[in-house]
């Protein structure tokens, strides 16, 4: 199987798809307009070859590309960036190249760029739903991340980032969530829906715990999430994809199994728990040093890095990621993280 990725270096995680892909025995092309030296050795390593262009913008250079790589290796299978950004190049790449597997055109939107514009404005609770699909659209992995209510505040804005993955999702969003794969037609993808769940009942949006939809991303969601998935569903969404994208199926339970049998299989499990992503910036007058809370939560912090001085305003000086057991267990973190002394007293 041969599989060009576009831009395989960007976000700086994606290596790992192209490691799990040349892992199940995939021929894996890059093209990207980094130079080769500059990207990491475990993409490099991971790939038999990369072709540099200009710019992926110029949809010339990356034709070009591709059809090298089709005259030295054969047919091309699949093609991919996993980045709504290249979504527009990809389907005119496939249908000039008569790939046959992914997007030849953006499917039928699920919901109207008004009904979603308008439902960023109901007072809700973010979250997403992120799955991956197989052939049928039918989810072969599904999880949910939560952005809070307090990240939108003045307060929050003024400390820092905070969101968790959860280990289980509500049933009105699997539901919801299945539908909208369905009526996009997301076959063969790593989808990131957004949603709000409204925290109180609204006239022009529904009830209280309804789930309404602000986005739809037919690519996995960004940052640290799918390493969040791991963490939280003790799993590797990396390698779920891969084997979707080898076999069509998922590898559970020490077999590879359809969507259709996985419905039958519980997604709860005791190893499951909150993946919780966190910074707070520089300059509030925080209660707890940095120092304290390394040392607090040294048990559970599964990532502690610190960032470039640059992103020390903006995001923070250091990012946390922990494995936390109950929702309790993530509200009173986020407390203790972001407390002020002018909120003490």
């Amino acid at each position: 199987m041969n599989f060009i990725f576009l831009s395989p270096n960007y976000p700086d995680n994606y290596w790992n798809f192209c490691d799990r892909l040349k892992k199940n025995g995939v021929n894996v092309l890059g093209v990207g307009d980094a130079p080769y030296e500059n990207l990491p050795q475990d993409l490099r390593e991971s790939m038999t070859e990369y072709f540099r262009i200009d710019s992926l913008h110029d949809y010339d250079q990356l034709y070009r590309a591709v059809a090298f790589f089709s005259y030295k290796y054969g047919k091309i299978d699949w093609l991919e960036s996993m980045n709504p950004y290249w979504l527009s190049q990809e389907a005119r790449l496939r249908t000039d190249f008569n790939i046959t597997t992914g997007l030849k055109h953006y499917p039928a939107a699920a919901y109207d760029d008004e009904t979603l514009a308008k439902n960023q404005n109901a007072e809700g609770i973010i979250c997403s739903y992120d799955a991956v699909s197989d052939s049928h659209g039918e989810p072969l992995f599904e999880s949910m991340t939560v952005w809070p209510e307090d990240e939108l505040t003045e307060s929050r804005a003024d400390t820092g980032i905070v969101y968790y993955t959860c280990p289980t999702i509500p049933a009105k969003l699997k539901s919801l969530g299945r539908k909208t794969l369905k009526s996009l037609d997301a076959k063969s993808r790593f989808v990131h829906f957004v949603f709000k769940r409204l925290t109180k009942d609204q006239a022009d949006f529904g009830s209280e715990g309804d789930f309404i939809a602000i986005d739809t991303d037919l690519c996995p969601a960004g940052g640290y999430i799918p390493d969040m998935m791991n963490i939280a569903h003790s799993v590797d969404v990396y390698k779920i994809w891969a084997d979707m994208i080898t076999t069509d199926r998922r590898y559970l339970d020490e077999r590879l199994q359809t969507a259709s049998e996985l419905m039958h299989h519980s997604s709860e499990s005791d190893e499951n728990c909150f993946s919780v992503h966190a910074s707070r910036k520089e300059g509030p007058d925080y209660v707890h040093p940095e120092s304290r809370i390394a040392d607090k939560y040294h048990d559970v912090i599964v990532i502690r890095k610190e960032l470039p001085e640059s992103a020390w305003q903006h995001i923070g000086r250091y990012i946390y990621t922990l494995r936390l057991r109950s929702q309790h267990e993530v509200d009173t973190f986020i407390r203790f993280l972001h407390e002020t002394k002018t909120e003490e007293k």
